[in-house]
């Protein structure tokens, strides 16, 4: 088991599961009613469209992506290939630590430095890593519906900024643009971590994990239909 990427989950669900279509009808109108009190746009989540979805490197994959991306946020520039520990990453660890505006100790203060953030990779890294949604909009900051309105995952991102912080990272990591998810050098690269002699070969569960939420932004966008991590 791990965390998957779907494009279309209506389409797919209604012809395959009534139960689990209506459970997502009822979550796209709490996304919905979440956004008109933001006043943005209302989602239509096609119900008849192309079904795109992929599994992602299990659920730690995700981690190695943010763990650079807070890097890159933070200093401008790559750490080493991560490895199992990339979720408690201390530069990722501080990346949230900025985001829900803790401070950090007196000891941290005075015998280290804490590393400043641009916050260029919200979407990536402020979601939930099992579950949630990206929608076909366009919002600069990640939103946060009420939790009475039980939203999985609690947090909104927008598959439009997602796309764009994930090119960043493939700019810097020089991933080949032909790759895809289906691609078998992207599937050995992320088999062999920390080795080849190409950047991205060496970063291969990270490049893995961008090209699969890339191309799931693009079909997102392509369909009008919700990223959504199931």
């Amino acid at each position: 088991m791990g965390l998957s990427l779907e494009v279309g989950i209506l389409a797919d669900l209604r012809e395959n599961d009534e139960e689990g279509y209506q459970h997502f009808c009822n979550q796209f109108d709490a996304l919905n009613t979440h956004l008109n009190a933001a006043s943005l746009p209302l989602h239509t989540e096609p119900a008849d469209c192309e079904v795109w979805s992929c599994d992602m490197f299990g659920y730690s994959g995700l981690h190695y992506l943010r763990r650079i991306a807070a890097h890159l946020d933070s200093t401008g520039q790559l750490p080493q290939p991560g490895n199992d520990n990339a979720s408690e990453d201390p530069v990722l660890k501080q990346y949230f630590e900025h985001v829900i505006g803790r401070k950090p100790s007196l000891a941290q203060r005075i015998f280290a430095k804490q590393p400043g953030f641009l916050r260029a990779f919200d979407h990536l890294i402020v979601h939930s890593d099992a579950e949630g949604f990206y929608l076909p909009i366009e919002f600069s900051d990640v939103l946060y519906p009420d939790e009475k309105l039980e939203v999985a995952g609690g947090m909104i991102g927008s598959a439009v900024h997602l796309l764009n912080e994930c090119k960043r990272i493939a700019n810097v990591l020089e991933i080949p643009s032909d790759l895809d998810e289906t691609s078998d050098a992207l599937w050995e690269a992320a088999d062999s971590q920390g080795e080849g002699e190409r950047k991205w070969q060496r970063y291969g569960i990270e490049s893995f994990s961008c090209v699969c939420l890339m191309r799931g932004c693009i079909k997102s966008i392509e369909t009008k239909a919700a990223l959504v991590f199931v």
